[in-house]
């Protein structure tokens, strides 16, 4: 009987004791190590890139562009939620003649140790013809605003709605209504384990294995197979301890087919390892949400009727479509008996690294005290409470 039960941990002892393998402790023969040259313009064209100087360095095995790797020409990082009614897009493994976030990859590193790849990024010339760039829903919104996608008309995504009863009519019977307008900045998840990525070509069978900190390994495996060319069969993925996840991890990144990629290009073990200041550039964040909500309230406090109109910043690709933005809309309400609600969110592109989840995945999160949530103590005051199960 496990009902009532304190059942002790038995996963512990290992990580207690420094046991625990993590991705960077993952070591094969003939490993070769990647590092990312990445765009410090939101949105720019590349007018070219130089290597010599990166090439002369030594333990540097290889300077890689676009150019060189053409299977990635027409590659995609495929959303995780597919949106059948959002507008296709294409989110680049590798940038071509223009990048539009900070912090996207155009061009790789390879060498015998992380250090001489780190010494070839810097040496690296990228020359860049920078363009504007809309870094908010409101100037991704604005008449003749850049697009984030060319063929785009605009950098709308779609519109997620969500209704329960009749928001207008109750709201023009409400004897109180409160208005505000909230601001939910993006966050990001800072796992102790940066994420990584090691892939090794099998030289005989001609499959590949890969090891990956990730909460997916599933959606890698498919995200990898047709770019390279295999079968998801002969694609073998590997989580090893995952140092943290917190969502931030939970689906896929250009790295994890770009490792691959280098790897079968040159036919050996290729890793790479994030860096912590590449973690805070590119890392999927959430929430970045701007709402205009509203309450309708009965002199008592009981609620009548809630009602928000909001923007999601899904930075430069959709990937998880519609799904956080149903989550705040499904989620809003919290643990409160709202007969009337409607909420819509407009799900805008922007110049910024693409949004995706963390704790709580669009979720409405206060913050916490020792006194409760902001919602608990406006909730204590009288003037938002919960309806007891008889007045339901």
């Amino acid at each position: 009987m496990l009902v009532g039960a304190s059942p002790k941990r038995k996963e512990d002892g290992r990580f207690v004791a420094g046991r625990g393998r993590y991705l960077d402790d993952v070591r094969v023969k003939g490993l070769l190590h990647l590092a990312v040259v990445r765009s410090p313009h939101a949105h720019a064209r590349v007018a070219g890139v130089d290597g010599a100087a990166a090439r002369a360095c030594d333990g540097v095995i290889a300077v890689l562009t676009l150019a060189d790797l053409p299977e990635l020409a027409a590659a995609t990082v495929p959303p995780l939620v597919p949106e059948p009614r959002g507008r296709p897009y294409v989110h680049p493994v590798l940038a071509g003649a223009r990048v539009r976030h900070v912090g996207e990859p155009v061009a790789v590193v390879v060498a015998t140790s992380p250090y001489a790849a780190a010494d070839g990024v810097e040496r690296v010339a990228v020359a860049y013809d920078p363009l504007p760039a809309a870094v908010s829903p409101a100037a991704a919104s604005a008449a003749g605003a850049p697009r984030v996608n060319e063929t785009w008309p605009d950098n709308l995504a779609s519109i997620t709605t969500g209704v329960k009863g009749q928001a207008a009519e109750a709201f023009a019977r409400a004897p109180v209504v409160v208005a505000a307008r909230l601001a939910y900045p993006r966050v990001a998840g800072m796992p102790l384990e940066t994420r990584g990525v090691l892939a090794a070509p099998d030289p005989i069978g001609g499959g590949l294995t890969v090891w990956t900190s990730t909460q997916v390994p599933f959606a890698v495996r498919s995200a990898i197979a047709p770019v390279v060319g295999l079968a998801e069969e002969r694609i073998r993925v590997l989580v090893p301890d995952v140092g943290g996840g917190f969502g931030v991890k939970g689906h896929v990144y250009p790295e994890e087919i770009l490792v691959a990629v280098v790897a079968r290009r040159l036919g050996r073990p290729v890793k790479w390892v994030e860096t912590r200041s590449e973690h805070c550039l590119t890392a999927a964040g959430d929430r970045d949400q701007v709402h205009e909500a509203r309450i309708g309230l009965e002199r008592d406090g009981h609620i009548i009727a809630i009602e928000t109109a909001f923007t999601r910043d899904h930075g430069v690709a959709p990937t998880l479509g519609e799904a956080i933005t149903l989550n705040t809309i499904n989620h809003l309400p919290g643990p409160y008996h709202v007969p009337h609600y409607r909420g819509t969110g407009r799900n805008v592109l922007t110049h910024k690294t693409f949004a995706a989840a963390y704790r709580g995945a669009g979720g409405p999160k206060p913050p916490s005290c020792s006194t409760g949530s902001s919602t608990a103590r406006r909730a204590r005051s009288g003037w938002i409470r919960p309806r007891s199960a008889a007045s339901t």
